[in-house]
């Protein structure tokens, strides 16, 4: 982490974003969440952060940071709630369904970072007729900042799961600007030696078997890869592997799911009156997981049944697939603690935005100490 690489984080959630940001190398000091579940998770795992758990309406941002003795911040991220941006096109600030994205651009007048962060649902751009987006791009440009946005796919950068978000980073006018982040994996080993993608199993191997109503603390073997490895860290004792107390029905239904089966392999008499497709799915193991959801400790929610055992995932294993680190500490109930999981920015996913513009920063610094390095070498 440089200590001189300064962030504050919006929306800040359980602080996925940040776990990726900070591994690249920035300092979060102050982030701003409302739930208060997600707020403290925060505090916890990023102690030196100062985290502000109140409605970001009411917050002076310019102020905060006066507090913490910041002249300058290098970078604002966030994603606010995609909900209800109908009349964003129209500039109806007083709307409480869009006023949450004109408050993630008021935090960025106020702080005037040299770069940002803006992240969001894949189909962002198309939200009504593309009319957020443009809105978006064009009160940035009004600040002063150009920007380049696109949808990445964390599974191309290692993450064991198909997870798409728009991404939006934009640096102030004239400043280096930032390149596209390429893709590291591939869905298959090419004649150059790409690296495949991970598959769910290879989130989730080394953690042992539950039954129904179960939990574990100790890891059933060593790390199997480097997926594993890197994600235990130095943990010795598991946490949060757990297992939810069935009933008889869901019990008869978990035991007839067949491997990457479905509610329509279940006997008429078994499925609900109404469902979908990836109800009371099977997990394939030697797959990319599908996108989790906040529900995947839900066996009727979209396809979460472990491959092999007739229950859904467990909090632990929702937050390997996220690329949570094991040592990762999360509060309240366990559906608020599924719920920060599911809803995160992968922590690999931070951390791969996060490295493009720190690639930026430094041959920028390279080239104010060296100024005759040829344009091809700075970059």
């Amino acid at each position: 982490m440089n200590s001189n690489l300064i962030a504050v984080e919006l929306f800040a959630g359980a602080g996925g974003l940040s776990v990726g940001l900070e591994t690249a190398g920035f300092n979060v000091v102050l982030a701003n969440e409302i739930d208060k579940d997600f707020a403290e998770t925060f505090r916890l795992n990023h102690p030196m952060c100062r985290v502000i758990n109140d409605d970001i309406h009411n917050i002076n941002f310019k102020k905060a940071i006066q507090e913490l003795g910041f002249s300058e911040i290098s970078l604002v991220s966030g994603g606010p709630p995609c909900q209800g941006f109908s009349t964003v096109g129209s500039k109806n600030r007083q709307d409480p369904r869009n006023s949450l994205f004109y408050e993630y651009l008021r935090a960025v007048r106020e702080i005037e970072p040299n770069y940002i962060i803006f992240e969001n649902v894949s189909g962002f751009k198309r939200m009504y007729n593309g009319e957020v987006y443009h809105t978006l791009i064009q009160e940035l440009d009004s600040m002063g900042y150009d920007t380049i946005s696109g949808i990445l796919d964390a599974s191309d950068f290692g993450l064991p799961q198909i997870r798409q978000r728009t991404i939006v980073i934009g640096w102030k006018s004239g400043l280096k600007p930032i390149e596209w982040p390429a893709a590291t994996h591939s869905p298959e080993k090419t004649l150059f030696g790409g690296i495949p993608k991970l598959t769910l199993m290879d989130a989730i191997s080394d953690l042992p078997p539950l039954g129904d109503n179960d939990r574990c603390d100790i890891y059933s073997s060593p790390p199997l890869n480097d997926y594993q490895k890197r994600l235990r860290g130095r943990c010795q004792i598991l946490t949060e592997h757990n297992s939810a107390n069935y009933g008889p029905k869901m019990r008869e239904i978990l035991s007839l799911i067949p491997e990457g089966g479905t509610v329509d392999d279940l006997p008429e008499e078994l499925r609900p009156k109404s469902y979908f497709k990836n109800t009371y799915s099977r997990l394939w193991p030697n797959k990319l997981c599908p996108t989790i959801t906040r529900n995947f400790g839900t066996p009727s929610s979209s396809r979460c049944v472990h491959p092999y055992q007739n229950r859904a995932l467990s909090t632990r294993e929702g937050a390997r697939i996220q690329s949570f680190p094991d040592s990762y500490i999360f509060t309240g109930s366990k559906t608020s603690k599924n719920l920060q999981i599911g809803n995160a920015v992968p922590p690999i996913l931070g951390e791969v935005i996060g490295g493009q513009i720190i690639t930026r920063i430094h041959m920028k610094n390279l080239s104010v100490r060296h100024g005759n390095i040829p344009e091809v070498i700075a970059g």
